[in-house]
Order: C-alpha cells, then sequence, then structure tokens
C-alpha cells in the first residue's frame, strides 16, 4: 500500500509494526511478517540514520520506536494510522497481536 512512498516493502512493514505496537526489535518483527532478520535490521538502521526512529537497548536487545522529535513524527504517525485502519481487521489481528505465555504456576517473580 506504501511501498511506492516508502521506497521498500520492509520499511512499509517496519514502520507499520512499529505504529501498531508502539516499540520493537528486530526478530519479533521480522517474525510478525515473515520476512529476513538482516533486511530488517538493516532498516531499522537507516531510519536510526535519518532520525525517523529511536533505537534504545533494553537489556541486551535493541528495541525501536518512532522518534516522537523529528519535524514530521505527527504527519508520518497520522499517515500509518490511516493505513492501518485501511487493513483487514484479520491480517491485523494475525500480524500484530502479541501471544504472552502463561507464567508457569508456581514460578517466582
Amino acid at each position: 500500500m506504501l511501498t511506492e512512498l516508502f521506497g521498500s516493502k520492509t520499511t512499509e512493514m517496519c514502520l507499520l509494526y512499529l505504529t501498531a505496537q508502539k516499540e520493537g526489535y528486530s526478530s519479533e518483527i521480522s517474525k510478525a511478517f515473515r520476512i529476513s532478520n538482516t533486511q530488517v535490521n538493516r532498516t531499522l538502521d537507516k531510519l536510526e540514520a535519518a532520525d525517523i526512529l529511536v533505537g534504545f537497548y533494553r537489556g541486551r536487545t535493541r528495541v525501536y520506536r518512532i522518534n516522537d522529535r523529528w519535524f514530521l513524527s505527527r504527519e508520518l504517525n497520522t499517515l500509518l494510522q490511516r493505513a492501518l485502519s485501511q487493513m483487514p481487521r484479520d491480517w491485523q489481528e494475525s500480524v500484530f497481536s502479541k501471544r504472552a505465555k502463561p507464567r508457569k504456576k508456581g514460578k517466582h517473580v
């Protein structure tokens, strides 16, 4: 849908994922869309270098989110939210739902 605008399908998918989930890391995004982790890493690095994304470490994992301080962040967010709203609901649920396994009974916090 936005591939022509962003230049690649991977960029589109990364931005849509980060808009829907607010933040994410590369292997999580690559699993959601069944694309190469290398492609996702390159795309996230490119977007971070352009100041569109902000990356930070949570433990040993590099987590990304859209940079709120980027001068076009509001417009980008509006565009991506609108694109998400046009996608089929079942597709959104299959791609963007995070599965959290329940904690094992008796496991300490």
